[in-house]
């Protein structure tokens, strides 16, 4: 079978294949993204059952209503802390059967992390059935590398096309589901395809590589699992993904994204900027992506936090929350809470396939009158991402811009980044105007684009609000990084409309039914859980209100930034009225 494609961008032939792809194998795909709750990062092997459920008593009061739906334990709760061991340690001295009853009354399921492929040297299985594990031409079996965590030791790999190795990991996935789990975590799945280890039960099954080997046994697991529960999810950490070949409904998108603060911004700019960016295309088509666990509390700081729950949200997949929700500070809450629920629309990484410029400019250069631009650079990562959000109200474009550097100049001082964004690159019309707005820093930036000429006199406070100018069909953005900018751009109206809302990352899709009335009213309904506080900004009016309410509770109008009109809200329940009047 051949395909002919047409003359199209680099990005509309990879989602051209994405699509054909999808139709040749039809996956089984969820309706929508799950959120998910995971205990490796803020405990790792110290989790509890005790620590489980007192963040599931959060998360029902704070989350359960935005989507959170699944409790995951990750490695630590099995015996020995061994990859292949499915019995639980005593850390969780009532079973995961007891466990999962109880998250059932909180309104959750069970998920567990499993490693099924990777056998420990102290599991019984490497005495007791040697001949269940994978060799190579002179050895068997033979080691396929070391574990990283307690208890260490060598690890060796399961043969998965041994008839009595696929009936162990049928009998202990069956388990599972019998004691509740109805998500699986399957990871270090590849340890079974190392090419070194090329001495199989069965020579018929591909050796070097072990696709077949891995498909057999991803399929093993998925069939159990799904005839105990129809709802299971699987997530692939490390398998096959091509829809057929045994990939699961959930496909891990990128490196293990780490603690905050611990791993750095270098880690982020490849993490996000190249890998992540990278998957983007299969996100709906071959599966639900997920950018990793979401980690947004301490030790690091707001901005890396903001980052990474940017980039989760324009991945449109799956939302894997990992932080101990007991001690979340409220302004990590704030960036927890605008990530969901998941949009399930995935961003187009801008200039994945055609760099984006960026210029740094230097502050004594400026301060001379020398000029701003000193060093032009393209990035080999993606930084700027694009999607449009179409909502029952509006369509708007959102663009998220990744800065995951700080450079400095000659003098030791700091550089700012200017983002060279070509407009229809960017889904933004050239001949149009547009209102801005940035998400996290609610900064509303006036009309988009402002005219710049040559001859005017520019200094360093240009750059105060965010867009400073435009050359020719390009808008310039400048900031200082690390840090990542979530910009709006709505259409221009001749009448008050709102620009954005500080409660969701799409920039309004949680808002309803908003109306201009040509009496002189803005209206509409917020779509939040109730107790959630924050703004809704309101631009193109030409005086303040005289009057405003939310859910009909008369409130004051707070001046915003560049003329805009600040309404509070706090949401009353699941659908909160307001409304906004003017003379």
């Amino acid at each position: 079978m051949s395909y002919c494609f047409p003359a199209e961008t680099p990005w509309e032939i990879i989602e051209t294949y994405a699509d054909l792809v999808r139709r040749r194998h039809a996956p089984r795909i969820p309706s929508r993204p799950p959120v998910s709750w995971c205990s490796w990062y803020p405990y790792r092997l110290g989790v509890t059952e005790d620590k489980i459920l007192a963040n599931s008593r959060v998360a029902a009061l704070r989350l359960k209503s935005l989507g959170l739906s699944i409790m995951q334990v990750d490695l630590g709760w099995q015996k020995g802390y061994l990859p292949s061991s499915f019995e639980e340690n005593r850390q969780f001295p009532h079973g995961l059967e007891w466990l999962s009853q109880r998250l059932g009354e909180l309104g959750f399921r069970l998920g567990a992390w499993i490693a099924p492929f990777t056998v420990s040297e102290f599991d019984s299985l490497v005495r007791e059935h040697p001949d269940w594990l994978l060799g190579g031409e002179e050895a068997s079996p033979l080691k396929s590398g070391e574990w990283f965590w307690q208890p260490h030791g060598a690890i060796y790999a399961l043969d998965l096309s041994h008839p009595e190795a696929q009936r162990w990991l049928r009998e202990k996935v069956a388990s599972l589901a019998q004691r509740g789990v109805t998500y699986l975590k399957a990871d270090f799945l590849a340890t079974a395809a190392d090419p070194a280890l090329r001495s199989r039960h069965d020579p018929g099954v591909v050796a070097g590589g072990g696709t077949e080997a891995l498909r057999r046994g991803m399929d093993i697991m998925k069939k159990e699992m799904i005839s105990a529960d129809p709802r299971s999810l699987l997530l692939n950490c490390s398998g096959p993904e091509i829809p057929g070949t045994g990939s699961f409904p959930l496909l891990y998108a990128c490196n293990d994204s780490g603690n905050t603060g611990y791993v750095g911004w270098e880690h982020h700019k490849v993490n996000y900027g190249l890998n992540l960016a990278g998957h983007l295309f299969k996100q709906g088509k071959w599966g639900i992506i997920q950018p990793s666990c979401l980690c947004v509390g301490l030790p690091g700081t707001l901005e890396e936090a903001r980052l990474r729950a940017t980039a989760t949200f324009m991945s449109g997949g799956q939302v894997d929350i990992s932080d101990d929700l007991t001690l979340l500070p409220e302004d990590r809450w704030k960036v927890l809470l605008a990530t969901l629920p998941p949009l399930g629309k995935p961003a187009k990484p801008v200039e994945l396939f055609e760099p984006i410029m960026t210029s740094h400019w230097e502050y004594d250069a400026m301060s001379r009158g020398e000029g701003k631009i000193l060093f032009d650079t393209e990035e080999e990562v993606s930084r700027v991402w694009s999607l449009t959000v179409e909502s029952s109200w509006d369509t708007w474009e959102l663009i998220a811009l990744f800065n995951y550097d700080a450079p400095r100049g000659r003098d030791g001082r700091p550089r700012i980044t200017a983002f060279h964004l070509p407009m229809e690159r960017i889904g933004l019309q050239p001949d149009e105007r547009y209102w801005g707005y940035e998400f996290w820093s609610r900064q509303f930036l006036g009309e988009i684009p402002r005219e710049t000429t040559s001859e005017t006199y520019t200094h360093h406070g240009d750059s105060r609000s965010l867009v400073i100018g435009r050359d020719r069909d390009k808008l310039l953005v400048s900031f200082f990084g690390p840090a990542v900018k979530l910009l709006i751009f709505r259409r221009l109206r001749d009448y008050p409309w709102v620009v954005g809302t500080s409660f969701h990352q799409s920039g309004g899709i949680e808002l309803d039914g908003v109306v201009w009335e040509s009496e002189g009213v803005l209206k509409g309904d917020l779509n939040r859980p109730a107790g959630e506080n924050g703004w809704i900004t309101i631009v193109g009016s030409p005086q303040m209100p005289v009057e405003a309410e939310v859910g009909r509770i008369r409130v004051p109008v707070i001046p915003g930034s560049g003329g805009s009109v600040i309404l509070p809200v706090v949401s009353r329940g699941e659908k909160t009225p307001w409304t906004v009047r003017w003379a």
